[in-house]
């Protein structure tokens, strides 16, 4: 019973999954969420934290917080690279996230099939969105509560975040 009871704990904590090793030196990166095996979403790592990403098993870092966005980090490509990572830059306006904006989202993701990945924003708002549709789109069934996490009960105060889920599942059928 005990040994049932640790291994359910196991598999519905968030970091357990990992493929990408030592992942408790990047706990304290913001909003961080272990989506899949090798799939995490988080708020803005730091400069430092980019480096520790690299050595945990990251290959890829996707942004998706506009360069204009007060906090952005405008070396964010350099530090990124300069750990060893690939950095692929999808910026999504906060106010208006475009259909358009989740397609190239999914080809990233396509592209880097098989790879470790960050996907990161400022809060893990539209990451966690973005990684729960790409989930879908991959015929998981993702728990919505779960993977989009970071925004609790905020999504109808951002009724333009309603209208793009919708949207998105819409087009694929999911």
């Amino acid at each position: 019973m005990k040994q049932a009871a640790l291994i359910a704990l196991l598999l519905c904590s968030p970091l357990v999954y990992a493929d990408i090793d030592n992942i408790e030196k990047i706990n304290d990166i913001s909003a961080l969420q272990q989506n899949d095996s090798q799939l995490l979403s988080s708020g803005l790592p730091s400069e430092s934290q980019f480096t520790q990403l690299k050595q945990t098993g990251v290959d890829v870092v996707i942004n998706l917080m506009p360069d204009n966005n007060k906090g952005a980090h405008q070396d964010e490509a350099k530090w990124v690279t300069q750990a060893g990572m690939e950095y692929v830059y999808i910026p999504v306006d906060w106010q208006n996230p475009q259909l358009t904006d989740v397609e190239t989202f999914f080809k990233a993701m396509d592209a880097h099939a098989g790879q470790d990945i960050l996907v990161h924003c400022f809060a893990n708002y539209r990451a966690s969105a973005f990684v729960y549709l790409y989930q879908l789109k991959q015929g998981k069934k993702p728990d919505m509560v779960q993977t989009m996490a970071p925004w609790g009960d905020e999504l109808a105060r951002y009724p333009q975040w309603q209208v793009l889920l919708n949207e998105v599942r819409t087009k694929y059928k999911f």
